[in-house]
């Protein structure tokens, strides 16, 4: 891809109240998303994908790397937490010293082993404390600034399925700054999950990973389609659609 080619996999958007940059998402490379509050400059992030430093240092990020608080993880795939343990390892070379609170699905061993891995290799030097929460269904996270709850979604994956239809430890998230509402699928297929997650949002970022629906007989469903992305954002105020494979 070349570098005129990136602007269509980042997207952003803002009202008076939060700044929503997704500096970069592509199915299998990598997504990123922050959520910036307007009234105290805190910052949210939604996964952390490969090439994450990038991303934050071509969009002036560098600066608030202290301010972000928490970190939401959707689920394990290395394109939503592959970029986990070098922001952890940025983090603890700028010396911060905030805490920082992580959000894992319930089993997603994943990021919990990266967490865990890093805190037990450089906690006698960490400048600030790492925190991991595992959230389930119906789960709720509160900080001053975002007020988070998560829902269950349906993402299948060969790691979990070996064909016995197994799904993912997989989330999505709705965040609520000031009086809005931001909401983030993660990667999931039709549910009523996902509908929770978008519904009444003042923004819904939805992933449409697939240019064309599949037959209902493909097998177990992984990602949505595009089609599926679209209608499932009219049950949201406005909407984002990420996470679409690459054009080579």
């Amino acid at each position: 891809m070349s570098n005129d080619m990136f602007g269509q996999y980042r997207a952003e958007w803002e009202n008076d109240e939060v700044h929503v940059n997704i500096p970069f998402s592509v199915a299998g490379v990598g997504t990123t998303i922050l959520l910036t509050s307007k009234f105290t400059g805190k910052i949210m992030m939604l996964d952390v994908g490969d090439g994450v430093l990038r991303d934050l240092l071509s969009h002036g990020f560098v600066d608030s790397l202290n301010d972000i608080d928490p970190l939401a993880i959707s689920h394990g795939h290395f394109d939503h937490v592959g970029g986990l343990h070098s922001l952890l390892g940025f983090m603890r070379m700028l010396k911060r010293t905030n805490q920082l609170n992580i959000l894992i699905p319930t089993g997603c061993d994943e990021a919990i082993s990266i967490t865990k891995g890093f805190r037990d290799l450089y906690g006698k030097t960490l400048p600030f404390k790492i925190w991991y929460h595992e959230l389930s269904q119906g789960s709720g996270f509160d900080t001053d600034f975002f007020k988070i709850k998560s829902f269950e979604v349906e993402h299948f994956s060969s790691e979990f399925d070996q064909g016995t239809g197994a799904l993912e430890p997989a989330l999505g998230y709705r965040v609520q700054i000031g009086n809005t509402t931001v909401a983030y699928t993660g990667d999931t297929r039709l549910c009523s999950g996902v509908e929770s997650v978008v519904y009444d949002a003042d923004l819904a970022i939805i992933e449409a990973t697939h240019r064309e629906t599949p037959p209902p007989d493909s097998g177990h469903r992984v990602h949505l389609s595009s089609e599926e992305a679209n209608e499932l954002g009219k049950l949201a105020k406005e909407y984002i659609l990420i996470h679409k494979i690459p054009e080579l």
